[in-house]
């Protein structure tokens, strides 16, 4: 019997899907690495550490009295709902975590280390206070 084209055809169509299966695999695989990459280098960025007032997410850095670091008034606002907030200059972190360390530093100048989880939003992780070295002058 001779073969046909049809009978020609058979081999090539089973290559073309291996190959097609190679490719998609392939792909899947490098698209798959990309990400997985990707979202690690993401998560190591997000860490931080901020040097700010320890205030509330309602009344920032000024406290309506353009007082900074108002300890009163951060406890009060956060007992009636408000989050803890890092006034950082002009910027305000939300701080998510940690409700006792920052209840105890409110209005002191801390160092926060954490994780980004949102757009001005914190997770904490430590909280400890600024402390200022002393600068001995000649006299």
């Amino acid at each position: 019997m001779k073969p046909t084209l049809h009978m020609r055809q058979q081999p090539s169509r089973l290559i073309l899907k291996v190959l097609s299966a190679l490719i998609i695999s392939s792909i899947v695989t490098a698209v798959g690495m990309w990400a997985d990459t990707s979202i690690v280098d993401r998560q190591d960025r997000s860490a931080m550490q901020l040097t700010g007032i320890v205030s509330d997410a309602n009344c920032g850095s000024t406290h309506g009295t353009k007082v900074h670091g108002d300890a009163d008034c951060t406890r009060l606002c956060v007992s009636l709902g408000a989050e803890y907030a890092l006034a950082v200059g002009q910027r305000i972190y939300v701080l998510r975590g940690h409700p006792i360390e920052l209840n105890a530093f409110a209005g002191d100048m801390v160092i926060v280390r954490g994780k980004v989880v949102g757009r001005n939003i914190v997770a904490v992780e430590s909280v400890a206070p600024y402390l200022v070295s002393a600068t001995f002058v000649k006299h």
